[in-house]
């Protein structure tokens, strides 16, 4: 384990060689960084380099206070790399915000129905970015807003299904 000096000075730099779990390629991270980095938590969000490239993403628990970290398909496509290579990982935890803008449109029909902002806030806010994302995937604000009109609805039934 070694430590960068200057910018990345509280990074924790490591080497791992990748290796495949169904379709995603992961590397571990080694104990003690887990340990540094993790504090127990079941997802970490990091942020980092592989060989240099920009990371952001979330380490996954494989127990006993280790974590694994997803290598993203872009990643090894622009290094040309898959499992069994061995890549140098800077990391370190991500303090920012991992939630989404949401749209003003989204935010006033939460605002406007507080069963649906039950059921919204009570997704993982990976979930929440995707459904963001998709939502705000429109050329035309028509089909934003009809889309956030049909979103709210099904989370407005989901609500009354729980209560049943």
């Amino acid at each position: 384990m070694r430590y960068h000096s200057g910018e990345m000075n509280d990074y924790q730099v490591f080497s791992a060689k990748i290796y495949k779990v169904g379709v995603i390629r992961y590397v571990d991270v080694p104990p003690a960084i887990s340990r540094t980095i993790g504090q127990g938590a079941t997802h970490v969000p990091v942020e980092g380099e592989v060989e240099g490239l920009p990371l952001r993403s979330t380490l996954v628990s494989r127990g006993k206070g280790s974590y694994r970290l997803a290598i993203h398909s872009d990643i090894r496509k622009k290094l040309r790399i898959d499992s069994g290579a061995f890549v140098e990982i800077a990391l370190r935890r991500d303090e920012e915000s991992r939630e989404p803008v949401l749209p003003p449109v989204l935010a006033l029909a939460l605002r406007n129905s507080p069963k649906a902002q039950t059921q919204f806030r009570g997704m993982t806010t990976a979930l929440r970015r995707q459904i963001v994302r998709y939502l705000i995937s429109v050329k035309q604000q028509t089909t934003l807003e009809r889309r956030v009109v049909k979103f709210v609805k099904i989370l407005e039934k989901k609500s009354l299904q729980k209560k049943a």
